[in-house]
């Protein structure tokens, strides 16, 4: 082949390139335009219908099917959208090659055939790549835009939106920024004994990995004991131990640990991270702060949405400070971190790396990782322990997995996940258990990986993380919803419904649940087989998203409205 013949068919491998581009761009800008129609009407459908009393059994199904049908449709919407994205990449990759191939590779025209002009063939080729950018362009827009739809919701907060971040950095490993205090000479107690003295405080995200200790409140009649605003927005959950309250808030300023005193609710210390490379854009019912702190009898750790994390004594001097990769993730990152004696395990998942790493409490130091095949998510780690052993498992939108905590030896891996993954497992007797919309709803062997159930026919939650509670798992969904299955075979047994969703994650205390809604209820429930039984009701008059602490007999409780409140019983 002559070198006139071999750029004539580079060129029009050039223009089939293009025309690619341009077919692809305009059915993906027409698919996203009908979407949005479907998924606008879908949504004000269901909240109408929302409107209605649902008492009625009839109506009470319907919206649980609309809604059901509202959430698929948004997940198969985004997974095509993404998929179109991916190829109009490598169609574009395909066709900056040919350019580059033609350019800089063939050898120079010696000669051009009558009636054929490099200049004309070059300025046919220019315009039609312009119409193609022009295309792509607008897709992207539109995309971009329309994101701002109503979505599911993601752990402990909400995510609406798709945060357009780079892809910079998320291979670079965990660098230590700071050590400024020695590692302390005492040694963590053992896992044993640490998740033992846990089950006395409120250590972490939904209180202690055994089962909690604390006191319920002498009655559900509360009366504010104090009430503190919070200097800096977060959605995380507060944590308690020895008379100290401890959470976070963050903005693209900075980052702040705070500890207040559990007594008068003044902040006792705070610490701030600001040294974050990038600040990463969130969604904003996601912000930086979503993760949960976990804190032990010597230390506190956080961990921001920036990637940064924090170690500090309970007098708040620094005792660590790490920054993890920058956090590419879609919403923002979410997962509250798992302490489990001498280590703290977090569940790293971004777009194009998912980690699970496992930290020294006492220096930072990286015990641990291992990278995963499991598709972003926001979802918590979770572990059973037995024999002094413990065995993490993580949830992810694509697998379901299990770690052995002392060496990060993968254990087992199930391929049976979708969606978008957002809340957590629960464990018990050597089985975990997880629900999330578009994924699973089901329990694992936690030594084989062994599916013991599957439900794939009742409604499951996409914020709030479901509840063990006596022979049942319990799903509260963002819909108002709350459905009991038998924990043995999976088996839906009731549902009962509320006016307002759960975005705050359940917990169950001495016997009973307490869980709170969007419409600022906080909850005392029990249940049978047969149904939920709400014992006693107090209504906070604010949006609740974070999950409530014990400790003493009184609720630490953060507000929508990002403040601080302890609740006592009243005489």
């Amino acid at each position: 082949m002559n070198n006139h013949a071999m750029r004539s068919t580079f060129r029009f491998l050039q223009r089939v390139a293009v025309i690619f581009l341009i077919c692809l761009g305009l059915h993906m800008l027409h698919d996203a335009v009908r979407g949005d129609q479907v998924l606008t009407a879908g949504h004000e459908q269901l909240e109408l219908l929302k409107q209605q009393d649902m008492s009625n059994p009839k109506l009470a199904a319907l919206a649980r099917e609309m809604d059901f049908i509202y959430r698929s449709t948004y997940f198969q919407t985004h997974d095509k959208r993404r998929f179109g994205l991916r190829l109009l990449g490598v169609g574009l990759l395909v066709l900056c090659i040919l350019l580059g191939v033609e350019r800089f590779f063939l050898p120079p025209e010696l000669a051009v055939p009558k009636g054929s002009s490099p200049e004309r063939d070059s300025g046919g080729l220019i315009a039609t790549t312009i119409c193609g950018v022009v295309a792509l362009l607008a897709v992207l827009i539109y995309i971009r835009h329309s994101s701002d739809r109503p979505a599911p919701p993601q752990p402990e907060t909400t995510a609406v939106a798709q945060a357009p971040v780079s892809k910079q950095e998320t291979s670079v490993a965990p660098q230590s920024v700071e050590n400024p205090t020695p590692s302390s000479a005492a040694q963590p107690p053992a896992l044993a004994d640490a998740l033992e003295a846990e089950t006395r405080q409120w250590p972490q995200f939904r209180g202690s990995l055994l089962p909690n200790r604390n006191a319920l409140p002498a009655n559900w009649r509360f009366r504010e004991k104090w009430k503190t605003a919070i200097a800096s927005p977060g959605f995380n959950s507060p944590v308690v131990w020895d008379g100290k309250i401890f959470l976070t808030g963050a903005d693209e300023k900075a980052r702040t640990l705070y500890c207040y005193d559990v007594q008068t609710g003044k902040e006792k210390w705070r610490v701030v991270c600001d040294t974050a490379p990038r600040i990463p854009k969130a969604s904003e019912d996601t912000g930086l702060a979503p993760p949960t702190v976990c804190v032990d009898a010597e230390r506190v750790y956080a961990i921001f949405g920036t990637g940064e994390m924090v170690c500090c004594s309970h007098a708040g001097e620094t005792v660590w400070r790490k920054q993890l990769p920058y956090p590419d993730v879609n919403y923002g990152y979410a997962s509250s971190p798992l302490l489990l004696g001498d280590r703290l395990i977090v569940q790293y998942d971004l777009n194009e790396v998912q980690t699970l790493y496992a930290f020294n409490v006492l220096n930072g130091e990286t015990l641990w990782e291992k990278k995963r095949d499991a598709a972003p998510s926001w979802s918590s780690p979770v572990a059973w322990v037995a024999n002094g052993k413990a065995i993490v498992f993580t949830a992810g939108c694509k697998t379901a997995e299990a770690y052995d905590a002392q060496t990060g030896e993968s254990l087992w891996r199930q391929e049976c996940m979708g969606g978008e993954v957002a809340t957590s497992g629960s464990v018990r007797d050597g089985i975990f258990y997880f629900s999330n919309t578009g994924a699973f709803t089901g329990a694992f062997s936690a030594t084989d990986g062994k599916i013991l159930f599957k439900n794939e026919d009742t409604p499951a939650p996409d914020v709030a993380s479901a509840v063990l509670y006596n022979d049942l798992y319990i799903l509260f969904t963002s819909g108002g919803s709350v459905l009991g299955i038998d924990a043995k075979d999976g088996k839906e047994l009731f549902e009962e419904n509320f006016d307002n969703g759960f975005y705050a994650s359940p917990v169950a205390v001495g016997g009973k649940i307490i869980a709170a809604n969007l419409d600022g209820d906080l909850l005392l429930l029990s249940a049978t087989r047969e149904k939920l039984v709400v014992e006693a009701k107090y209504s906070m008059k604010t949006k609740l998203f974070a999950v409530p602490a014990l400790s003493g007999g009184n609720v630490i409780v953060r507000t929508g409205e990002n403040e601080l409140i302890c609740l006592e019983a009243e005489p």
